[in-house]
């Protein structure tokens, strides 16, 4: 939770556990029970942080992939056809519902990180690797929990020399944070969940 210093006087920044929403909050109602967030009313303080409330409608950001504006597809709408609210291209809403890693290579590592609706978290593996081996149930765990938030790729090294190339990887396991086609952070190894979250928390869509 970061704090703001304004008129109005200390505002805190503080993002929402349920939809990743950032909220301003005077800082005397940091840690109040009735505040709420602007997008999905789910409590940001107290016991009940995170949960929804009843009837508040989930709903995910999608970037088009035409023009860049960002849209927002209600989770009851996922499976329907969707387009753009800026340039009327069609949106891939598909993206949303993929909760597992997905392979990448030389060949579209363009075309899935650079180019991709979402930002990106790009898993760098080798097939010899134990530590790899070690981390990709903590991977899949992450696509799965984040689905429609963030595309969870991953990328055999030794099988695409190319990519590994462009990325200047050295050792694995590495992770890329991706976002509009610009590469945000690179992180070697795979870090605890927790402080994971806390670094891929600014890029969420």
């Amino acid at each position: 939770m970061d704090t703001q210093r304004t008129e109005e006087g200390p505002l805190a920044f503080v993002s929402c556990p349920g939809c990743g929403a950032k909220n301003r909050v005077p800082a005397a109602r940091a840690g109040s029970p009735t505040a709420r967030c602007g997008r999905c009313r789910a409590p940001l303080f107290g016991e009940k942080r995170g949960a929804p409330e009843a009837g508040a409608e989930t709903a995910y950001t999608l970037r088009c992939p035409g023009c860049g504006a960002k849209n927002r597809i209600p989770a009851a709408k996922m499976q329907a056809p969707s387009r753009c609210g800026r340039c009327a291209a069609p949106l891939p809403v598909a993206e949303l519902g993929i909760a597992h890693a997905v392979p990448v290579g030389d060949a579209d590592f363009e075309r899935r990180v650079l180019k991709a609706p979402l930002p990106v978290l790009l898993f760098a593996w080798a097939p010899w690797c134990p530590s790899c081996r070690a981390a990709e149930p903590q991977i899949e765990r992450l696509a799965a929990r984040l689905r429609g938030r963030l595309r969870v790729a991953k990328v055999n090294v030794e099988a695409n020399p190319q990519t590994a190339s462009r990325l200047g990887v050295l050792s694995v396991p590495f992770l890329f944070v991706f976002d509009r086609g610009e590469l945000r952070e690179s992180i070697p190894g795979v870090p605890p969940e927790d402080e994971l979250d806390a670094r891929l928390a600014g890029c969420l869509a």
